[in-house]
């Protein structure tokens, strides 16, 4: 008899060390991993290429001098006042968010964003960045003298959004 009630306080015991604690649910775990759900394939990628140069795309004239690359992997566009650089960055996604602090994330097309703007007394001169791969990041910044904050955000979007829509995903 002394054995089933030592069995029974010991099962007992046991459920009680299973049973669910009432009170709010757990905090999920913060992450600061980038989301890039849509890998891309970034061998081919030219930055020379990345952007309408026809006027096939309401939001963009074309350009008021061909693209021309900077430097490697690096191209500037320049649209009247509206200068726009485009690159693929081996950098890591949180050296964006540390190099930008007064920016902001987003979330597009599977991809986390960055963007961010910094203003001087010549010139607005803003950035969006998108990590699309491991230590790989789409870089697309802009400068122009006569525009405001709101809509160069409009823009950014507008180009990085057309950009990977572009970009071959990875199989």
């Amino acid at each position: 008899m002394n054995r089933l009630l030592g069995i029974a306080v010991l099962c007992a015991a046991l459920t009680a060390c299973t049973a669910e604690i009432p009170g709010p649910p757990p905090k999920p775990v913060p992450t600061t991993s980038p989301r890039i759900d849509k890998p891309r394939n970034l061998a081919a990628f030219d930055p020379c290429k990345a952007l309408p140069t026809d006027g096939s795309q309401w939001f963009l004239d074309p350009p008021s001098a061909p693209p021309a690359a900077e430097k490697a992997g690096l191209c500037k566009y320049t649209f009247g006042t509206l200068t726009v650089l485009v690159s693929l960055q081996e950098v890591e996604y949180d050296e964006v968010k540390k190099d930008n602090p007064n920016g902001h994330q987003g979330q597009m097309d599977g991809h986390t964003i960055w963007f961010a703007c910094d203003t001087d007394a010549s010139k607005l001169d803003c950035g969006v960045w998108a990590a699309v791969g491991y230590a790989r990041t789409l870089t697309i910044t802009m400068q122009d003298p006569d525009s405001d904050e709101s809509w160069m955000l409009r823009m950014r979007t507008m180009l990085v959004q057309y950009v990977l829509d572009r970009l071959p995903k990875s199989s």
